[in-house]
């Protein structure tokens, strides 16, 4: 392969590449047995958050660098508890308000992974302290955990139990110390070359504009994707607020096929169905199996649809597919996956007197997104195949929290329907995988290799989670590849090793295509190629 200004000139035999690159004074490498593969594209992560939080306590259920892409099986609530202490016990070091109050801000807390579960409310924080306040992120980052001060400083008096959801979490947010701009951008360049580093040469921001700032995030990040390593595509957040879409809708176009580098781009609409399953938030058609057990304060036992009037959803969504937006719909629950199809049926069906056949094909062909699916029966599968919508798969559901949802969360029967990623290729839809990180690490390898083997990595025994869905490693590979460059309308652009298309590609010191290895996520990532540039070496 030839590559010269960024793009890539020549595939063929050597002596074909070497004839079409004459006149480009080429340098050439000898890959000695390494593997050339296409960059590697992030469909699902949350930039400027997984900044944020790199300045927070860390309390996540994974292990320390290098193993951060294992699971702590010996994480509990009182490991943490010590975390917490230690940090108290150094008020200097901890982030202050703006009324010089320290805070103590704790990011990835996850009781559905601790060794035992244990819910948190302010009985376990209280006692950690009654005068610093202290704010823990849930690794879903739909839950939030307080303390009594803390709520005290974000003037919340109707949560006794201090677990906010959902939008409400914004009120304590609102309030908790934000890091300095430098340390900021300090922390977003480290998100975006721990990216580079993992072969990821684009990435999308699948939730950009979450804050009352949004001009200033589309900005941070327009710069970001100019000055580092990958580039990135964004989706729009968009809360069940009319007059947020309508904004954006006034506001911006979508970029879907335009030529060039495209370091940055606006490409899709964010709307948020329902919560987290493993946060037990997600929008279920039967309660959680463990709802009785671990119910959260003040949360349905069958978890938080985000939209009580669904026709609200129907309409925005119709909103932004007129408009020519795709969409990414954040669905997890089975009962939001059904409102979800249903009202994607609504304004994707010509309809006598409305929607003709040549517009619902149109909007089609906006390559819509149902995020997570995570719980997906055959029925649904047929009606998202019928529509023309495709799956993004959050694979670490069934790799980190497979056997908490099996032996927990759902239940036995229900976890079979977790992360269908061969039923979707099976119906002719493409699939692509992502981390959603700042959920779960990132690592297109540790995504491939646990749509592969869907071992449940929670479990002692290492079993399997539903073994008909796992995916060829070929078809692994285009997840992480080509068909996640497609969900982002950036296919034209990169995803394979085509002539004309960014010279964006990762070296590997083994093939994951090789059947003899089996722990991909371990395979050595040794140069990472954009748009030409060399960007990353582990030498």
């Amino acid at each position: 392969m030839g590559t010269a200004g960024g793009i890539i000139i020549a595939i063929g035999t050597l002596s074909e590449v070497r004839l079409a690159m004459q006149a480009h004074q080429p340098n050439e490498t000898d890959l000695r047995g390494r593997t050339l593969l296409p960059g590697f594209v992030e469909p699902h992560m949350h930039v400027l958050p997984s900044a944020l939080y790199k300045s927070w306590l860390s309390l996540t259920p994974f292990q320390q660098a290098p193993r951060q892409q294992e699971l702590n099986l010996e994480y509990s609530f009182q490991s943490i508890s010590q975390q917490i202490r230690t940090a108290l016990a150094q008020p200097d070091k901890l982030p202050k308000d703006k009324k010089g109050q320290p805070w103590l801000l704790g990011f990835g807390i996850d009781p559905s992974l601790m060794q035992p579960w244990e819910d948190i409310t302010v009985t376990q924080l209280d006692p950690l302290s009654s005068t610093v306040p202290i704010l823990l992120m849930n690794s879903s980052g739909h839950l939030a955990y307080l303390n009594t001060a803390a709520m005290k400083a974000a003037n919340i008096e109707d949560t006794p139990s201090g677990v906010l959801t959902e939008i409400g979490i914004s009120a304590a947010l609102k309030v908790a110390p934000l890091p300095k701009l430098l340390e900021f951008v300090g922390c977003l360049k480290q998100v975006l070359d721990d990216a580079s580093a993992m072969g990821f040469t684009s990435v999308f921001d699948a939730g950009l504009g979450a804050t009352d700032q949004p001009q200033l995030e589309i900005g941070l990040l327009k710069l970001a994707a100019q000055l580092g390593p990958v580039r990135i595509g964004a989706a729009l957040f968009t809360p069940p607020q009319e007059e947020v879409l309508d904004n954006w809708l006034q506001t911006y176009t979508p970029d879907l096929d335009s030529q060039g580098e495209q370091r940055f781009s606006l490409r899709a609409i964010k709307l948020i169905a329902d919560g987290s399953n493993q946060g037990l938030t997600g929008y279920q058609s039967q309660p959680y199996a463990c709802s009785h057990e671990h119910a959260i304060p003040d949360v349905p036992d069958t978890g938080l649809n985000n939209y009580q009037d669904t026709s609200v959803f129907t309409r925005m969504l119709d909103k932004a597919v007129a408009h020519g937006w795709p969409v990414l719909v954040h669905a997890n629950g089975d009962k939001a996956v059904q409102y979800v199809l249903e009202s994607y049926r609504q304004v994707l069906t010509p309809q006598p007197g409305g929607l003709s056949e040549e517009q619902a094909q149109k909007r089609r062909q906006l390559r819509l997104r149902v995020e997570h699916a995570s719980l997906l029966n055959d029925d649904a599968i047929d009606k998202m195949a019928e529509l023309q919508l495709n799956p993004s798969f959050l694979i670490g559901h069934v790799g980190y929290w497979g056997h908490t949802f099996q032996n927990t969360i759902f239940g036995q029967e229900r976890a079979q329907l977790l992360d269908r990623c061969q039923s979707a290729l099976n119906a002719g839809m493409h699939v692509s995988l992502h981390s959603d990180h700042f959920v779960s690490p990132l690592g297109a390898l540790r995504m491939m290799e646990q749509a592969v083997f869907r071992t449940m990595e929670g479990s002692r025994e290492k079993a399997v989670l539903n073994q008909e869905e796992r995916l060829s490693r070929m078809a692994a590979l285009r997840a992480v590849t080509l068909d996640a460059a497609w969900h982002c309308h950036l296919d034209h652009l990169v995803g394979s090793l085509e002539v004309g298309k960014q010279a964006d590609l990762v070296i590997l010191a083994q093939d994951p295509l090789d059947e003899s290895v089996r722990k991909l996520r371990d395979i050595v990532v040794e140069e990472t190629w954009q748009a030409g540039v060399k960007v990353h070496s582990k030498a």
